[in-house]
């Protein structure tokens, strides 16, 4: 008796389609980038989707390549992200499931089509614009891709940098002629007066990177007081097991670190101490005692945020190995969660992200604390920080008589929509 062939999946319908259009049946480099990162999301879901990874297998690149030196696949992500855009504008309007690829991953996702609101419904009253801003490459005879041979997939290659620390410097160069708050009753400017302007130097300490890519390595969380010790390789579960990976000593972060750190440097070009770039393993403990602070990324990629996990109520942690996030309410009020875990593909579609404003250690000053369990959820969290609507609405319940701000944590939940945007709810406030 013959067996009929398996009707294809909804999401290889979807590929089909859009490697079928005229957008893409006329570029075979972004078809075998598109193709290959589905077909590796829906056939082999253990493997992690990086530009070294990308690179190698998509467009031929040696083992040993930097992809720091050789841009190409950042370059194709964004023209990809763009056509893709223009495919659902025209030719897909009506695709029942669309495909997309949100910034700062290469993991594609794929969205229901009914998820986008109709035409002419009022606009979600936060949207993110995920559309990539990288340079379109120019020609390169060697950035023709490799024959295509996604269905034969490697081993995980080690992750690598998503963008060095050193483009947070680039600051200095992007301060200007920006004018310094006015006096003002508006609660947003007595919160930036605050963290910027209130006689302190103020730190910014972008996420440590390498740091992330080394507890996923090595199985575990490092704790603050080994970080603090450069203890990288020290092992408190299998004392006689195999030796951990060195740590390389590398200063990584996220694009979403250097962007903040640019748009605050704008703030407080006018400041009396400016703002100062404080890598996370050059901070010294007093420094959070005498200063105040920017600390971006969840403990995981930023240990110093541990520091002041007593003061808050929403906490976001990685389960390292299980490769689970938990999102924690200390305190639920009614109809709130005191636990959110996930895993996986889920961390692509959705997640949350935290912003805490909490006295420094010494009293004295103030920190500001913003993280994510993903890029989408801290490119949310800073995104809702500088709206200044969005952020009034809770500062407002936060200012004291006197004009000044009160301790406050936030607790934002994302979610990816087919259109590619990403809509952001207020789920949680504590005002203290």
């Amino acid at each position: 008796m013959d067996m009929e062939p398996e009707a294809p999946s909804a999401e290889r319908v979807a590929l089909e389609k859009v490697l079928a259009s005229a957008e893409f049946s006329r570029s075979e480099r972004l078809s075998s980038f598109l193709a290959y990162v589905c077909e590796t999301v829906l056939t082999h879901k253990t493997v992690r989707l990086t530009e070294q990874h990308i690179g190698i297998h998509v467009f031929g690149r040696p083992d040993n390549y930097i992809p720091a030196e050789d841009t190409i696949v950042r370059t194709t992500a964004a023209m990809l992200r763009k056509r893709l855009a223009k495919y659902y504008e025209s030719e897909g309007l009506g695709d029942p499931v669309r495909i997309a690829i949100p910034r700062g991953s290469y993991s594609p996702v794929f969205v229901a089509n009914d998820a986008v609101a109709p035409a002419a419904a009022s606009p979600a009253p936060f949207v993110l614009d995920p559309t990539d801003i990288s340079p379109e490459p120019r020609p390169d005879i060697q950035s023709s891709p490799a024959p295509r041979h996604w269905r034969n997939l490697l081993s995980v290659h080690k992750y690598r940098t998503i963008f060095g620390v050193f483009a947070a410097l680039l600051l200095v160069a992007i301060v200007g002629a920006f004018a310094a708050p006015e006096k003002s009753t508006d609660p947003v400017d007595a919160f930036w007066k605050s963290l910027l302007f209130a006689g302190h130097e103020t730190l910014f300490i972008p996420a440590d990177s390498e740091l992330v890519m080394h507890q996923r390595a090595i199985g575990r969380q490092i704790s603050l007081d080994d970080y603090i010790a450069k203890r990288f390789d020290a092992s408190t579960n299998n004392v006689h097991g195999p030796a951990p990976p060195p740590f390389h000593w590398r200063r990584y972060t996220g694009v979403i670190s250097v962007t903040l750190a640019v748009e605050l440097g704008k703030l407080a070009a006018n400041a009396p101490r400016g703002l100062r770039v404080r890598y996370a393993r050059d901070l010294q403990l007093n420094e959070l005692k005498q200063s105040n602070a920017v600390l971006v990324g969840t403990a995981d990629a930023n240990p110093w945020v541990s520091l002041f996990r007593d003061r808050l109520n929403y906490h976001i942690d990685l389960d390292v190995p299980n490769d689970r996030i938990l999102v924690r309410n200390d305190a639920p009020a009614a109809g709130e969660r005191a636990l959110i875990e996930f895993a996986g593909t889920e961390r692509e579609k959705h997640g949350f992200a935290v912003l805490a404003y909490t006295p420094n250690l010494s009293g004295n000053g103030h920190v500001l604390m913003i993280g994510g369990t993903s890029s989408v959820g801290t490119e949310a969290g800073m995104d809702f920080l500088l709206d200044r609507d969005r952020l009034r609405a809770v500062l407002t319940r936060a200012m004291r008589p006197d004009g000044s701000v009160r301790p406050f944590e936030i607790l934002l939940q994302c979610a990816l929509r087919a259109s590619g945007t990403t809509d952001v709810q207020v789920i949680g406030v504590r005002i203290k």
